[in-house]
């Protein structure tokens, strides 16, 4: 049961049941959280043992939820604070601790990673067909997501698609069926589509850098990987003639972009003069979401990195960073293991598409504030995940191996 709630808040996470249906402010998705944390807790119980799996990563994030805990006293706003905390935060932490603890095999895992893919192209459809018929521009030019939220921002929801476009190109790689094939290509395509209707610039070098680093990995097992690379950006410019030199065209000559770059370079130094000497704002910050109340123009930070110290402090800013560089090493170990090893190609497939995704997020966090939003912590828990399942995976064996060298430890053992 908490398997399947977790399938089913993965799908309303990205479809937005509040803006889809006609149902208000009815709470679904808290309800759907509870009952899911109910169903899990009442299984953990009755087979007995530990509540949770702790693993380094969800050790780490505990402590970030504790900073965030510690700062909403001392903020500006705390009942603000408190609000996002219990909105954003808690969720986050209590779907991490339900995904490592519930997909316990890799075919939960591909499920997962199959159900956000084809999430986001619904996301992707959806946000396509408003921009060709001119809804929800920004500029008149830039598309959002069809259903707000975590997507009503172009460059929040380039970010968002860039970090699965790794996903549904290994899901394109690992299913065996020629339907399935076709399905996660088009699902690809969706979400390159709609990353470039943004006209994001942060998107852009997202979606470059990791694509980059994605066929630097894929070459080493696949050789053709460049040549398909290639083909794809080809396609990309013969599809939208100028559309992404026009990404950065205005670079120093548009009103619109110096006005960005000067507004980004303001908001970075108003970040520093906000901490100041005050030693309470570099320990707990501002609170979370309170940034801009002492923000210009009541702009946020733009930035995931100073989002987090400004308004939880310096301590929970290098707790963040020890996160991600923690997932970072699972995946990187997780490729070196499998790399070679032929039983192993869709362990590797997901392990190199969630390095990716984490690349991608690494650069374009540079340009958004989405320290507190669900891009980074499903390809982090699914790194988790892998390790887990792998390490599960080869206990067994490795004990079968071990021979004792003294006979009776081997009668004792037969």
């Amino acid at each position: 049961m908490a398997y399947r709630g977790l399938i089913l808040f993965t799908i309303l996470l990205y479809l937005r049941p509040n803006e889809l249906l006609p149902i208000g402010t009815f709470p679904l998705v808290k309800i759907l959280t509870l009952g899911t944390l109910a169903a899990f807790f009442i299984e953990r119980l009755s087979q007995g043992g530990s509540i949770s799996a702790m693993p380094k990563p969800f050790k780490l994030l505990l402590v970030l939820a504790a900073c965030v805990v510690v700062s909403i006293p001392v903020g500006l706003d705390p009942s603000a604070s408190l609000a996002s905390f219990t909105d954003l935060f808690l969720k986050i932490l209590l779907i991490f601790l339900l995904m490592i603890n519930v997909v316990t095999s890799f075919h939960r895992l591909r499920v997962m990673i199959e159900v956000l893919v084809l999430s986001a192209a619904f996301v992707a459809v959806l946000s396509l067909s408003d921009y060709f018929q001119g809804k929800h521009l920004v500029e008149e030019v830039r598309a959002t997501g069809a259903l707000g939220g975590i997507f009503g921002n172009p460059n929040d929801l380039a970010l968002a698609m860039n970090m699965l476009l790794p996903f549904a190109v290994a899901l394109v790689l690992s299913r065996p069926n020629p339907l399935s094939k076709l399905l996660f290509s088009l699902c690809a395509v969706l979400l390159t589509m709609i990353s470039v209707a943004t006209y994001s610039r942060a998107g852009f070098l997202s979606m470059a850098i990791a694509g980059g680093f994605f066929l630097v990995q894929l070459s080493r097992r696949y050789p053709a990987a460049w040549g398909v690379g290639a083909l794809a950006a080809g396609a990309l410019l013969v599809s939208s003639p100028g559309r992404v030199f026009r990404i950065f065209s205005s670079v120093g000559g548009s009103d619109t972009a110096a006005g960005s770059a000067t507004a980004r370079w303001e908001l970075l130094k108003r970040s520093i003069e906000v901490a100041g000497a005050n030693p309470i704002r570099w320990l707990f910050g501002v609170g979370m979401n309170n940034f801009h109340i002492v923000s210009t123009k009541e702009l946020v930070n733009h930035n995931a990195y100073l989002e987090v110290f400004n308004e939880i402090g310096l301590p929970a800013m290098c707790v963040y960073v020890l996160f991600i560089v923690s997932v970072f090493k699972i995946t990187a170990l997780l490729i070196k293991r499998t790399r070679k090893e032929r039983r192993y190609r869709q362990v590797w497939l997901v392990a190199v598409a969630i390095q990716s995704s984490l690349v991608a997020y690494t650069v374009g966090s540079f340009f958004a504030s989405v320290a507190f939003y669900w891009y980074l912590y499903y390809p982090a828990a699914f790194a988790v995940c892998l390790q887990q399942i792998l390490a599960h995976a080869e206990q067994p064996r490795a004990q079968s191996e071990v021979t004792p060298r003294v006979w009776y430890l081997r009668r004792v053992q037969h």
